[in-house]
């Protein structure tokens, strides 16, 4: 498994490929039991099984923001408006076409995590549903009738803010009943 220190002041490695890009944080490599590992789950979080990360990546340290989803699309979707919300109200397709145009911006390649990599990252070497434990804890991540402003939340262990409540989060994996034979 990954060693991960929970404490706030743990180095993390960041950058960005541009001023209004989206600040990263560079995961390393590891391994992780994926799946419902509490139990509790439904069945397309089945079985249960080791996945290994052999390689480092890097992730956004937030949601994109309204600002700069507005710098590399010209628009601004989002039903709960602020520049530090997180952009709201977009497809699969609309994200894939904001990857694309980032990617032309900045001579890097931006792409969305596969459903394994999204689990390793939002776990960030915990073995509990959620990084903080296997209990939903209201003041841990955002919900409600609207969304907060990236960050309201203490990160996880990797340093990555929201990954659990304020929106939906997309995966390059299309969706599949259960774990048996998918990516």
């Amino acid at each position: 498994a990954v060693e991960v220190s929970n404490k706030s002041d743990r180095h993390v490695d960041t950058f960005r490929d541009c001023d209004d890009c989206p600040e990263m944080i560079v995961i390393p490599p590891g391994r992780f039991r994926m799946g419902d590992i509490s139990g509790a789950g439904v069945d397309d979080e089945k079985p249960v099984h080791d996945v290994r990360i052999n390689y480092s990546f890097a992730v956004g340290k937030f949601e994109v923001t309204q600002i700069q989803w507005r710098v590399v699309m010209r628009d601004n979707p989002a039903f709960f408006k602020g520049d530090n919300q997180p952009v709201e109200r977009v497809s699969w397709d609309d994200v894939k076409t904001f990857l694309q145009r980032l990617s032309s911006k900045t001579g890097h390649q931006y792409r969305l995590l596969s459903e394994a990599e999204w689990e390793y990252v939002a776990r960030a070497g915990s073995t509990s549903k959620y990084h903080w434990g296997n209990t939903l804890i209201a003041s841990k991540y955002a919900h409600g009738s609207g969304t907060e402003p990236v960050g309201s939340y203490a990160p996880n262990a990797f340093g990555l803010h929201d990954m659990h409540g304020n929106v939906w989060e997309w995966t390059e994996d299309c969706w599949n009943k259960g774990y048996t034979g998918s990516p």
